[in-house]
């Protein structure tokens, strides 16, 4: 059983209490879903229950937390961890090697797991999540979702007592949650003990039999998931819906007008794509002639399975990987995105630069104005994202779902004609996905031509003008 008694963290060098207070008891076989705002704590309490914090992150704890009997603060971070294994939210920052299955083999090797007995658990690891047919593949070329898959094989390889998972439903498309879903509920019924922190609630419906609430790191709420059905309750604590979100409904050609860009004016320009293909090298084409326009002023987004080429899509758009064959231009004047594109990538931390929020941002309208200086703007365009009370904290030192919100907002004022955002909303709680769906759309209305990249249904539906899906 894991008991949490009166448990409370304080980063190193903080102020305030990042956890306080928190109890709660979770038998095996059980799950518990940690929700609420994004910063008010859901991670910090994983880095504990992890035993991250404080063996590794060097904070203050106090309270107690054991798992049958046995506590992170009294064995080394090795041992906890073969008790208890956590799935960051940025899965690649867990690789150690560079195929899948090197991957699972060196983490096995790692904990001194015999070669003969690595080998035989690597291949039923595989077999189990469906990651034969990518074995042999880069971990780097995975989707977003196939790298948290491996990531879980190699945590659940030698049977923990707990899995703690940190957003994993963020960077998954419907039919992947539901296959995660599954296969969770199989480990379930093994006995293995789940604390999960997610945004995305409707695919934890019958996974989950319990909720704990934080807010500003205490426990508001705790109880049994049918609390999550109280409109109120979501609404108070910015959480998402628990209703699965309905696939956007557009014309015949996908879009409101009929195609990827939206309504046919051949006045209004935009980023034309023809006969598009692309293949990594020895592997087959991702995608091959393809054809479309994506419309100056109107937001295109692009869903669909993971692994599929969205995210390589979006890079041969904006001109970080060269086409198989076929060529992008914009319409009114045949210039290429390359030189007139903003990239805001799926993992906020490889845009993060400065040694504080308020710099990003500078750093940001600068590039656009071609002077690096401090902006007036600056604290405006952090109170829209609501980050202007965090502008003098280190962007390495925020949660997930503001490093998300910080990168969103030093893309959309740098200004451009053609904007990518990849996977904007998978660190952000109900609020401040209506927040980021919205400066999508005003950022489209100022004239550039936006895709989104995304698995979120939620953000198509409260943003897109056109919904394009690439051929299976």
């Amino acid at each position: 059983m894991l008991l949490v008694e009166k448990l409370g963290y304080r980063h190193a060098h903080a102020a305030n209490w990042a956890l306080n207070g928190i109890d709660l008891e979770l038998r095996p076989g059980r799950a518990l879903l940690v929700c609420g705002h994004s910063g008010s704590g859901k991670s910090t309490l994983l880095s504990v229950l992890s035993g991250l914090a404080p063996h590794y992150l060097k904070g203050e704890l106090r309270g107690r937390v054991s798992l049958d009997g046995e506590e992170p603060a009294r064995l080394t971070l090795s041992e906890w961890g073969r008790r208890a294994g956590l799935m960051m939210q940025n899965p690649e920052a867990q690789f150690l090697a560079a195929s899948v299955e090197e991957e699972l083999l060196l983490t096995l090797r790692c904990r001194d797991v015999p070669a003969r007995r690595a080998a035989e658990l690597t291949a039923d690891r595989l077999e189990r999540f469906g990651l034969e047919a990518i074995a042999g593949q880069s971990v780097f070329q995975l989707s977003e979702g196939q790298k948290q898959k491996v990531v879980l094989a190699a945590l659940t390889a030698l049977k923990p007592k707990m899995l703690l998972l940190d957003e994993p439903s963020a960077n998954l498309d419907p039919d992947s949650m539901a296959e995660l879903g599954l296969t969770l509920a199989g480990l379930k019924e093994e006995g293995l003990t789940m604390v999960i922190a997610d945004h995305r609630l409707s695919w934890l419906d019958g996974l989950c039999e319990q909720a704990l609430v934080l807010e500003n790191g205490a426990a508001a709420r705790q109880g049994g998931w049918d609390m999550l059905k109280d409109p109120d309750l979501r609404k108070t604590f910015a959480l998402r819906s628990i209703d699965p979100p309905a696939r956007p409904a557009f014309g015949p050609g996908g879009g409101p007008g009929g195609g990827p860009g939206g309504p046919t004016d051949e006045a209004r320009d935009g980023l034309i794509m023809e006969n598009l293909s692309f293949a990594y090298p020895g592997r087959p084409e991702l995608f091959s002639n393809l054809n479309g326009e994506f419309k100056c002023g109107l937001v295109t987004v692009l869903t669909g399975p993971s692994g599929q080429g969205k995210t390589t899509l979006a890079k041969v758009l904006c001109g970080l990987e060269k086409p198989g064959g076929g060529r992008v231009r914009f319409r009114a004047d045949g210039g290429h995105a390359a030189d007139q594109c903003q990239v805001i990538l799926q993992n906020a931390d490889h845009q993060l630069y400065m040694a504080s929020v308020r710099a990003e941002m500078d750093l940001s309208l600068g590039v656009q104005s071609g002077k690096m200086r401090k902006y007036p703007e600056t604290d405006s365009i952090l109170a829209d994202f609501g980050l202007k009370e965090l502008a003098e904290r280190h962007p390495q030192s925020l949660s997930g779902g503001e490093k998300q919100r910080l990168t969103a907002a030093a893309g959309l004022a740098a200004g451009a004609r053609f904007l990518v955002l990849d996977e904007p909303t998978s660190g952000l709680d109900g609020l401040n996905l209506r927040l980021m769906a919205d400066q999508i759309r005003q950022a489209a209305a100022r004239g550039p031509a936006v895709l989104v990249v995304t698995h979120d249904l939620e953000l198509a539906g409260l943003c897109a003008d056109a919904l394009l899906t690439l051929p299976g």
